[in-house]
Protein backbone atom coordinates (compact mmCIF):
# COMPACT_ATOMS: atom_id res chain seq x y z
CA UNK A 1 0.00 0.00 0.00
CA UNK A 2 1.49 3.37 -0.95
CA UNK A 3 2.15 5.87 1.80
CA UNK A 4 -0.09 8.92 2.10
CA UNK A 5 1.38 12.30 1.36
CA UNK A 6 -0.57 13.55 4.36
CA UNK A 7 -2.51 11.55 6.94
CA UNK A 8 -6.27 12.17 6.80
CA UNK A 9 -6.24 12.89 10.56
CA UNK A 10 -4.40 16.16 9.88
CA UNK A 11 -6.92 19.00 9.98
CA UNK A 12 -6.03 20.43 6.55
CA UNK A 13 -6.16 17.01 4.85
CA UNK A 14 -9.49 16.11 6.45
CA UNK A 15 -11.06 19.41 5.35
CA UNK A 16 -9.82 18.88 1.79
CA UNK A 17 -11.22 15.34 1.71
CA UNK A 18 -14.58 16.55 3.03
CA UNK A 19 -14.85 19.05 0.16
CA UNK A 20 -15.61 16.06 -2.09
CA UNK A 21 -19.35 15.31 -1.78
CA UNK A 22 -18.98 11.58 -2.45
CA UNK A 23 -16.28 11.24 0.23
CA UNK A 24 -18.36 13.32 2.65
CA UNK A 25 -21.44 11.16 2.06
CA UNK A 26 -19.42 7.96 2.52
CA UNK A 27 -17.88 9.26 5.75
CA UNK A 28 -21.26 10.31 7.16
CA UNK A 29 -22.90 7.03 6.21
CA UNK A 30 -20.14 5.07 7.96
CA UNK A 31 -20.24 7.21 11.11
CA UNK A 32 -24.05 7.32 11.34
CA UNK A 33 -24.62 3.72 10.25
CA UNK A 34 -26.79 4.74 7.28
CA UNK A 35 -26.84 3.63 3.67
CA UNK A 36 -25.17 6.26 1.45
CA UNK A 37 -28.29 6.42 -0.73
CA UNK A 38 -30.35 7.41 2.35
CA UNK A 39 -28.35 10.64 2.64
CA UNK A 40 -30.12 13.12 0.37
CA UNK A 41 -27.80 16.13 0.61
CA UNK A 42 -24.77 17.39 2.47
CA UNK A 43 -23.51 20.94 2.85
CA UNK A 44 -20.30 22.56 4.00
CA UNK A 45 -20.98 25.82 5.83
CA UNK A 46 -18.55 28.71 6.03
CA UNK A 47 -16.51 28.27 9.22
CA UNK A 48 -14.73 31.64 9.20
CA UNK A 49 -16.14 34.36 11.40
CA UNK A 50 -16.37 37.72 9.70
CA UNK A 51 -14.07 40.46 10.92
CA UNK A 52 -16.12 43.56 11.74
CA UNK A 53 -13.21 45.87 12.59
CA UNK A 54 -9.81 45.94 10.89
CA UNK A 55 -7.97 44.99 14.10
CA UNK A 56 -10.29 42.03 14.92
CA UNK A 57 -8.73 38.57 15.05
CA UNK A 58 -9.76 35.94 12.54
CA UNK A 59 -12.09 33.36 14.08
CA UNK A 60 -12.49 29.86 12.63
CA UNK A 61 -15.10 27.36 13.86
CA UNK A 62 -14.15 23.69 13.64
Amino acid sequence: MPEFLMKPKIDFAFKEIMMDEKARTGFLSAVLGLKPEDIKETQILNSSLRKIHEDDKLGILD
